[in-house]
C-alpha cells in the first residue's frame, strides 16, 4: 500500500477527500491530513508518504511552497486540487513535479485516473519495467502533433495523449495552442481533411468511405468539415483536380 496524505484546509472538502473513493482497492493507504502548509511539511517529514494530495490554496505555506520544500529531500508524488482554472497555477504545479492537476469540484474518477499515474510515476522512478512508448516525450506539443498524424483514423481525445505523457489535459491543450496557434480538435481536422484530399486524388472510393478511412463515422460531418476548411465539398474538390 501507498502512504498518502491529504492537505486541505476545508474541513468539509478534506473529509469528502477521506470517503471519496475506497483508498486501499486501489493500492493507497491514508497515513494522516492536514490543515495547513506548516503543519502537512512536518507530518510530510515525519510519514515519508509516497503521495500527497494537497490544495493549491494553503494557510502556512502553498501547496506549490510545500512542493518545492519536499521533493528535493523526498521522493514523494504530488497531486494539486484547486478552484482556479489557471493555465499559470497549472503549468507551475506541473514544472514543480505535480503528477496531475484537479479541479473542485473532484469527481470520483479523474482522483482515480491521477492515482494511476502516480503509480506509473512511482514505477518509472524505481525502475520498474513499463512500456517504451509510456515514457514522456522531451516535447510534448510535437509528441502530439506526431500522434495525430499516425492515429488520425481512430477516435482522439487530448485526454488519451495527455495520459500517455503522465500530464494534465488541460495543461497539455493549453501549451498546444499557445505553441500552434490551434486547438487540438482543429488540428486533427486540419490533418484529417488534407488525408482526405490525398485518397481523393488518388482514388475512386465513395465520399462514405474516404470519411470512414480518416476518422469520420458521420458523412455529413466530414462534408461539413471539409467545405469549412477548403471551400468546396469533397465532389467538388475531386471534379476540380480529375479537370487538371
Amino acid at each position: 500500500m501507498l502512504k498518502t496524505l491529504i492537505v486541505e484546509d476545508e474541513p468539509r472538502m478534506r473529509e469528502g477527500l477521506k470517503k471519496i473513493i475506497s483508498w486501499e482497492q486501489h493500492g493507497f493507504r491514508l497515513c494522516g491530513d492536514a490543515e495547513n502548509g506548516r503543519q502537512a511539511l512536518q507530518m510530510i517529514l515525519q510519514e515519508k508518504p509516497s503521495l500527497v494530495i494537497t490544495d493549491i490554496r494553503l494557510p502556512g505555506a502553498t501547496g506549490l511552497e510545500l512542493m518545492q520544500e519536499v521533493t528535493p529531500k523526498l521522493d514523494t508524488c504530488f497531486i494539486v486540487i484547486s478552484g482556479y482554472d489557471d493555465f499559470d497555477y497549472v503549468k507551475t504545479a506541473l514544472v514543480c513535479g505535480a503528477v496531475d492537476y484537479i479541479l473542485k469540484p473532484i469527481e470520483e474518477e479523474q482522483l482515480i485516473v491521477a492515482l494511476q499515474r502516480v503509480k506509473k510515476r512511482l514505477s518509472k522512478e524505481t525502475r520498474l519495467e513499463l512500456p517504451e512508448e509510456s515514457m514522456p516525450p522531451e516535447d510534448p506539443v510535437l509528441f502530439v502533433k506526431q500522434y495525430v498524424k499516425e492515429h488520425y483514423q481512430e477516435q482522439l481525445t487530448m485526454k488519451d495523449i495527455a495520459g500517455k505523457m503522465y500530464l494534465h489535459p488541460f495543461y497539455l491543450g493549453q501549451l498546444f495552442r499557445k505553441s500552434t496557434g490551434l486547438y487540438f480538435n482543429d488540428y486533427v481536422h486540419q490533418v484529417r481533411i488534407e488525408a482526405a484530399k490525398r485518397r481523393l486524388e488518388a482514388s475512386c472510393c465513395k465520399i462514405a468511405d474516404i470519411a470512414l478511412s480518416v476518422g469520420y463515422n458521420d458523412t455529413d460531418y466530414f462534408v461539413q468539415q471539409f467545405k469549412k476548411l477548403t471551400g468546396c465539398t469533397p465532389s467538388s474538390y475531386r471534379k476540380n483536380m480529375l479537370s487538371y
